[in-house]
């Protein structure tokens, strides 16, 4: 008994065998499965591949009671006593060879077309190693700007611990707008989104710091978090001078 992986061998098919058509259709099965099978094939008007893989049973014809179709079924069947009519066992068998090549070849070609979509897909999510890199180094900038500036803006809160954490008070968002261009966005954990415009290679916090101590209020988490923290020192506590900002912090280079 063949092994059906033996047996089909869907390389001797024409690479173009999914779109053959009419002619082109019929004579590929007469050079595969003989005149036999075309014929049988063509008077049904099964003309490509699909007609034939979606005819439930292409030998029923001959059942059909038709004079027309007497010169046919004497060619290539037999009449049994009770008068109806078989398909020889030869034809019958190149026409199921054909039909099982023909699905193991659509098999084939769907988990070619899921593998070749499934490598798309990862090809696209991949992000080349530099790009990492300089995700990794403008993130990294930006979180020791802001702990920097934390650091020199304690005393100015009149707080002994003061820190933002990434995570837990602000989120970073590093991306590419629609022309490739690499931009950030800064969300507080208030949910306020702040855009940080890109000046010489570098990120300015400027906007964050706005938001954070604004001229006319103040971010509502970071008001709370040095209220929690503030220390109990009449003349600093009521009128806390001016935050340091961005323009006279020690600027790291990326």
């Amino acid at each position: 008994m063949f092994q059906p992986d033996i047996r089909f061998d869907i390389s001797i098919l024409p690479s173009n065998i999914m779109v053959l058509r009419d002619d082109d259709f019929i004579d590929f099965v007469k050079e595969e499965a003989g005149h036999a099978a075309a014929a049988l094939l063509e008077i049904q008007g099964i003309n490509c591949v699909k007609s034939l893989l979606m005819t439930d049973n292409v030998y029923a014809i001959m059942d059909v009671k038709s004079k027309s179709l007497d010169g046919l079924k004497n060619k290539y069947g037999y009449t049994q006593d009770d008068g109806t009519f078989v398909i020889q066992p030869g034809v019958k068998g190149n026409i199921e060879y054909l039909i099982d090549l023909l699905k193991k070849k659509c098999i084939e070609e769907v988990k070619l077309a899921k593998s070749s979509k499934h490598n798309q897909l990862s090809s696209s999510s991949t992000i080349p190693k530099s790009t990492l890199t300089l995700l990794k180094n403008k993130n990294k900038y930006i979180v020791d700007t802001l702990n920097n500036w934390c650091e020199n803006n304690k005393s100015k809160l009149s707080v002994q611990q003061f820190s933002l954490v990434e995570g837990e008070h602000y989120f970073i968002l590093l991306q590419n707008d629609s022309n490739g261009a690499l931009k950030c966005d800064i969300r507080c954990c208030c949910q306020k989104w702040s855009s940080l415009p890109l000046r010489r290679g570098k990120f300015q916090l400027s906007n964050f710091y706005r938001h954070l101590q604004g001229l006319n209020n103040i971010c509502p988490v970071l008001k709370k978090m040095i209220s929690n923290s503030q220390l109990a020192l009449p003349s600093s506590t009521n009128n806390p001078p001016p935050l340091i900002t961005s323009d006279n912090v020690p600027q790291q280079v990326v």
